[in-house]
């Protein structure tokens, strides 16, 4: 009962925020333009900088309230219907003056798309990333990686102006990749039960992830030690660079608690406000991965134990 209450309430707090933004979109549309800095209907004539005309703001702003609001149903079509939000208003607006950029993974991730959203943190750390790149230029191809090597190392993303959400997010990417491939490494205990070919069709079952389960060299292997090692060596390098940048994030994933809630007005990557606030982004993405909390856990008890053996020793 109180499931469906709060699904009332959250439908009707989208009705709102969608009602709003018909109004704000209706506003922008009858400005009659005629300079440079208004012109006439920018959904067609400022598409790209669309930020750069003040009567958009409005528009945009109430854009993302309506994206918070769907957020707040845990459904598989709300996080669709957020992340179509956000890919139009990247399409609008390059520059991305509300920072949708870096909500978008997560949802990539929540909706199994985890290609897509590997593609999109590759692209706004390397090519996105650079001084040479104008995003007002609209001749210049836009998220145009594709196909990048999820398997590769994840040591760009984690320099000194590493994107925190771009490495939680990527942390729990290789954290499902490693997650399938001890799966299918653990179903080598039916091959002397089965033939080779009913165990080929086992194992397609296997993966949660597309980018294992269509790489046909990753699926006719028998032997998964090697790429275990690496990806793990992938994950551990992944937490330190998380922990280094903000040592509030992994305690708050373990024991969320009031942090999912918070909303902080300012925050910088190193603070609690930058924790709640990356929290806010991607949590439901770790929570409905499962197994993935299960390692962190792990992981942070080894290093606390680490810690105080190393106190202890002293």
């Amino acid at each position: 009962i109180l499931d469906r209450e709060n699904h009332g309430i959250n439908c009707k707090a989208v009705n709102r925020a969608r009602n709003l933004l018909d109004r704000e979109e209706q506003t922008v549309r009858d400005e009659p333009g005629g300079d440079l800095f208004t012109p006439a209907n920018p959904f067609e004539t400022s598409v790209g900088h669309f930020w750069g005309v003040v009567s958009t703001h409005n528009y945009m702003r109430a854009r993302y309230a309506l994206i918070e609001a769907i957020l707040k149903i845990k459904t598989f079509d709300a996080a669709t219907s957020a992340a179509e939000h956000m890919r139009d208003m990247l399409r609008l607006c390059r520059s991305d003056h509300l920072r949708v950029r870096d909500m978008l993974p997560a949802l990539y991730l929540r909706l199994c798309r985890d290609q897509d959203a590997y593609d999109f943190m590759k692209r706004y750390s390397t090519t996105g990333f650079s001084g040479e790149y104008d995003c007002g230029d609209t001749d210049i191809p836009y998220l145009d990686v594709v196909d990048a090597d999820v398997f590769e190392s994840p040591r760009y993303l984690c320099g000194n102006r590493a994107n925190l959400a771009y490495l939680v997010c990527a942390a729990l990417l290789k954290i499902r990749l490693l997650l399938d491939l001890v799966a299918l490494s653990n179903s080598g205990c039916l091959a002397p039960k089965l033939p080779r070919e009913l165990l080929d069709r086992v194992k397609l079952f296997i993966p949660s992830t597309i980018p294992v389960r269509k790489n046909r060299e990753i699926m006719s292997r028998t032997d998964y030690s090697d790429m275990i090692t690496e990806l793990s060596g992938q994950v551990d390098e992944l937490y330190v660079a998380i922990a280094k940048i903000n040592k509030y994030f992994w305690p708050a994933l373990l024991s969320p608690g009031a942090q999912l809630t918070a909303r902080p007005e300012i925050q910088s990557r190193g603070t609690k406000d930058g924790m709640q606030l990356m929290l806010r982004y991607c949590y439901d993405s770790w929570i409905e991965t499962p197994g993935s909390i299960g390692i962190i856990k792990t992981m942070s008890a080894k290093r606390t134990n680490g810690v105080g053996q190393e106190a202890n020793s002293g």
